[in-house]
């Protein structure tokens, strides 16, 4: 509640249906000590009241009463606005203006006193009227010419044509220049001259001489359109709402305020034109009212927020909300009330009112500050910790549940078809597709379901989203997967991503994966006999032929083979051989890229017959076959962003050419235009350039980051034949190696690659306890030398293998131990446990165990690399 309020005391509503405007409201004394209040409608009905402001015994007012209505008349037409002044010749009371929109009618207020107890009587007189020309906007009266004891009207028309009226005499029209839509006029007595608003947002000022000189050189004034120069004039830059002129008749300097009510500006400006001060709302101003006291300018304004702000000159001084939006205000002196706001609403509401305050009665209690119960709290602390528990398996519960709820089924075709979409692979005689057909069974009704497939680029699915809406039955969708791309598919895996929205507006996932046929991507070739980039795989106690393992390649004629080749839609090819007297499978190609779906394919397939079968890799990680797909990914990369640059900087430069050129054609004195013609055909021909490299960089780009995600494939395939023991290790490398290769604007792939490799190397993989202090990198920073990467990168593959033997050795150690004591007995325990051995000799010790351990292991490795080096086609 605020303090600041205002106090009503007379309030009156008009009639339904009725509406007002900011000039429909009007206060002046017509021959009288007191103030009128003045209100017209649109409907054409004019109000006169004269509130009486009487108050009971315990000065309270008794707020409208019946005679304070004195007139009320209805027009036949609408009524603009209403003005008073000295209107007829040889008198010297006040007269009423009423202007409709194509008339001007003068009103004598009479007033008859009346001898009973009714009241007295007050009647309007028509005085005489004048018909216009034009349709009018808004009327202005004052002592035009600097008469004295008379005032004159002028009618401002939509058009821009203002008719000057002296009393039962039209004198003469004025037709503004530059006009285009009406707007506020006041009339400045101290200087003669009109104050105009045009729509160019500039206030001007003519001298009433000067246009009525001007009348006198046209013929035709209506029609015709002179030349005018202006007193002054301003530009404000801003819409203009309304435009007041107060004259401190107090002071002896008789100052002028010429006040203008901007849409975000408040301004006042001095008699010739000068700027005083400027205040900046921060609101929507509606309307306002301004007054003089000793010589302080005060501004009444009204919000469009229901607010009523006072400002002395520049400072705000008062600050009160309304309980309704008025669109005009007024201030007015009654006979008890002297400086009532008088506000009226578009819809008729019309209220006299003061400023107030409302005291609040409410007296805050002391506030009684209670020592913490630390036994409390912590029981408090245990429930709320086993309510966070509930609802976490809450949320447990309602991932199994639906599980029951909604069935998956996943259904992949085994034999391809001929591909009937669009695809980006040229000159392709033979690219297939796949269909996928999932079925749905809700077992209750689900608001929203979404079926999402996604697959590894170069694949593509369409559609690769199904919307369900309130469904309750078993529904079937269907999706086509195929080779959108002639490059090499890292891994036939997909996943199918099922959405829900349960009755209770809980949203739940559920993933199926699949595994699409080889055939779909590769087909079978001769196999080739010797290849840059080999890996062997040892299958222990699961020998199996080539031809059980891929049967979609064998026939009836050759039914068992030893080596089979296999070709990408890229041309690459890769073979698989298959030792005879051993459990080793060699996958070699020529390009490095085509080893990730074969090795993927095998172990997979192997594993369907041998699911327990144990597989080891024994060569070292391919970090360097890597490092060169990093090379091409890095320099691809950095040309984008030099094409982009060049793109952006031609841009630039043919959009400043248009601009020179566009000002050149405006100057009046003609020029050449042949070198800035040339100059913009040479920057259109380098866009063009430019745009097509950006665009053979950018499939360049898809390209290899395509190839780096089957590099990265295949390497998560053989680290995880390392047989690493900590799961949480194994996921965080698998995290950093991602398959997904994602290039931002501000941020490329090897920005975050680099920071994922100097995390593990301080982290799960540092040698020392002194590389674990050491602070981790916590920005993301745009690499512009790949070398620091690189070396970060084999880092990393080189500790991976010695991380898992440490573990081991570790674990070993840990199960010898109790051993050794059993073997010395209790007795060798104890002094063991009495002797306190140093640290360092604690250090030494172990670190001599991992030294025999390591030769030990090193043996190990020549035997294997030993039997390795035997060709699996000799055997």
């Amino acid at each position: 509640m605020s303090l600041f309020k205002i106090r009503q005391f007379w309030s009156s509503t008009c009639e339904e249906n009725e509406n007002f405007d900011q000039n429909s409201l009007m206060v002046a004394s017509v021959n009288s000590q007191f103030d009128y209040i003045i209100t017209s409608s649109h409907n054409g009905v004019l109000r006169i009241f004269k509130p009486s402001c009487e108050s009971n015994e315990n000065g309270i007012f008794r707020g409208f009463q019946p005679n304070d209505s004195i007139i009320e008349k209805i027009f036949d037409t609408p009524i603009l606005q209403t003005a008073c002044g000295k209107l007829l010749s040889g008198s010297q009371e006040t007269h009423l203006a009423v202007l409709h929109p194509r008339l001007l009618t003068v009103y004598s207020l009479i007033c008859k006193t009346g001898k009973t107890d009714h009241g007295n009587e007050v009647d309007l007189q028509l005085l005489y009227e004048h018909k216009l020309h034009r349709s009018a906007a808004n009327c202005v009266v004052g002592p035009f010419g600097g008469s004295k004891n008379r005032d004159f009207i002028c009618v401002q028309s939509l058009d821009g044509l203002l008719s000057f009226f002296e009393h039962e005499n039209q004198v003469f029209h004025f037709n503004l220049p530059d006009f285009l839509l009406p707007g506020p006029l006041c009339y400045l007595s101290r200087n003669d001259c009109f104050i105009h608003f045009g729509s160019d947002w500039i206030i001007r000022a003519y001298r009433y001489k000067a246009l009525s000189e001007i009348r006198d050189e046209n013929s035709d004034p209506i029609y015709s359109k002179p030349k005018i120069f202006s007193e002054w004039d301003y530009s404000l830059g801003e819409s203009v709402m309304d435009i007041q002129i107060i004259n401190d008749s107090d002071n002896n300097n008789k100052e002028t305020w010429i006040v203008i009510l901007g849409e975000k500006n408040l301004f006042s400006l001095s008699a010739n034109g000068r700027l005083k001060f400027m205040i900046k709302l921060g609101f929507c101003p509606l309307c306002m009212d301004s007054y003089v006291i000793e010589s302080n300018l005060f501004t009444l304004i009204i919000s469009e927020t229901n607010h009523l702000l006072v400002y002395e000159n520049t400072t705000l001084k008062w600050s009160a909300r309304l309980e309704f939006l008025p669109i005009s205000i007024k201030r007015a002196f009654f006979e008890q009330v002297k400086g009532a706001l008088v506000l009226l609403s578009d819809e008729g509401r019309l209220e006299c009112s003061y400023l107030g305050t409302e005291p609040s009665l409410f007296v805050a209690p002391p506030m009684h500050v209670q020592e913490i119960n630390f036994d409390d709290a912590e029981k408090q602390l245990l429930e709320l910790e086993k309510i966070i528990a509930s609802s976490n398996s809450n949320d447990s519960r309602v991932q199994k549940n639906i599980e029951e709820e909604l069935e998956v089924i996943v259904n992949v075709s085994a034999e391809p078809e001929i591909c009937t979409f669009q695809h980006n692979i040229k000159n392709a005689t033979n690219n297939y597709m796949c269909k996928v057909d999932v079925k749905l069974i809700p077992k209750i009704t689900f608001q929203e379901i979404q079926v999402s497939i996604a697959v590894q680029r170069p694949l593509k699915v369409v559609p690769n989203i199904h919307f369900f809406s309130n469904i309750n039955v078993a529904s079937n969708v269907s999706s086509y997967i195929f080779l959108d791309m002639a490059a090499d598919v890292s891994s036939l895996k997909f996943e199918i991503i099922v959405s829900v929205i349960n009755n209770f507006g809980v949203p739940c996932t559920k993933i199926k994966s699949g595994m699409l046929p080889l055939s779909l991507v590769l087909e079978k070739c001769h196999p080739e006999k010797d290849n840059k980039h080999k890996i062997t795989l040892v299958f222990h106690d699961a020998s199996i032929t080539l031809a059980l393992l891929f049967p979609e390649f064998s026939t009836e004629e050759q039914s068992i083979f030893n080596a089979i080749g296999l070709k990408s839609a890229s041309g690459n090819v890769g073979t698989i051989l298959l030792a005879k007297s051993s459990e080793k499978y060699r996958l070699q190609s020529d390009n490095f890229t085509m080893l990730s779906l074969i090795t993927e394919q095998l172990i997979i397939r192997v594993k369907k017959h041998y699911p327990n079968v144990k597989i080891s890799f024994n060569s070292s990680l391919p970090g360097n076959e890597i490092l060169v797909f990093v090379q091409k990914h890095f320099k691809t990369q950095q040309k984008v962003k030099e094409f982009q640059n060049l793109l952006l900087l031609f841009s630039t430069q043919f959009r400043l050419i248009q601009k020179r050129l566009i000002s050149k054609y405006r100057t009046k004195t003609p020029i050449s235009l042949k070198f800035l013609e040339l100059l913009l055909n040479d920057t259109y021909s380098d866009i063009l350039d430019v745009t097509g490299k950006l665009e053979k960089e950018l499939e360049n780009l898809q390209k290899i980051q395509t190839d780096l995600s089957c590099c990265l494939h295949l390497l998560n395939e053989l680290i995880q034949l390392l047989n690493i023991n900590d799961d949480d290790i194994l996921n965080m490398i698998k995290s950093v190696y991602s398959t997904e290769i994602i290039d931002l604007d501000s941020q490329a792939w090897e920005d975050i690659m680099d920071v994922s490799l100097c995390f593990l190397l301080r982290t799960v993989m540092a040698k020392t306890e002194k590389d674990k202090l050491r602070a981790p990198h916590t920005c993301f920073e745009e690499i512009k030398d790949i070398s620091k990467l690189e070396k970060h990168f084999l880092q990393v593959l080189e500790r991976i293998p010695k991380q898992n033997f440490l573990k081991e050795m570790e674990n070993q150690l840990d199960e010898d131990e109790p051993a050794s004591d059993k073997l010395h007995g209790t007795d060798s325990f104890e002094d063991e446990k009495n002797e306190t051995k140093p640290i360092g000799s604690q250090y030494g010790e172990f670190s001599s165990r991992l030294l025999s351990a390591r030769k030990s292991l090193m043996r190990r490795h020549k035997i294997n690399d030993l039997q390795l080096n035997e060709d699996p086609k000799d055997e």
